[in-house]
């Protein structure tokens, strides 16, 4: 198993950044090109034991793959305003528990959390490609869906 964990302040209430993680179809809107979430089918705002359903483009050398992946995630805990956790119940991984932690920091800022505890499947094999490739790519993703959604909460264009 291994854990990813990437945080960063964010200029609105936490408040307002906790409701924007309980519409996943927000996912959308901060995926990156190499990631592309493409649809999001589920009841929004979700709570706790929902079940939502992913279907994400991931690319290749910057050209998205012919076939896309499917994740369905289930809603294990809403804790108003400080946690939303998913788990995932089919996709990539063999496990993967995600935890977005909210944080008010005062005057109107927030600190956002990203915790992953994740495990890939192939054992040795998964190991390795979570060393080369996986690891390298979350870091990546996250930086990117962390900043975007501070764009967005804050009001600031691309």
């Amino acid at each position: 198993m291994t854990r990813f964990e990437r945080s960063i302040e964010i200029a609105c209430p936490v408040e307002r950044l906790f409701a924007f993680h309980l519409d996943t179809r927000n996912a959308a809107a901060i995926s990156p090109p190499s990631q592309r979430v493409v649809r999001v089918d589920g009841t929004f705002p979700v709570q706790a034991g929902d079940v939502v359903g992913l279907e994400v483009r991931p690319a290749l050398l910057g050209r998205a793959l012919p076939v896309p992946q499917r994740w369905r995630v289930r809603i294990a805990e809403v804790r108003a305003p400080e946690l939303v956790v998913d788990e995932l119940v089919r996709g990539p991984f063999a496990r993967f528990h995600h935890e977005h932690r909210f944080a008010a920091m005062g005057s109107g800022r927030s600190r956002l959390t990203d915790r992953i505890d994740y495990a890939l499947p192939l054992g040795a094999l998964g190991r390795l490609a979570d060393r080369v490739l996986v690891g390298r790519l979350l870091a990546r993703t996250f930086a990117y869906r962390q900043e975007a959604t501070r764009r967005l909460l804050e009001g600031r264009a691309g």
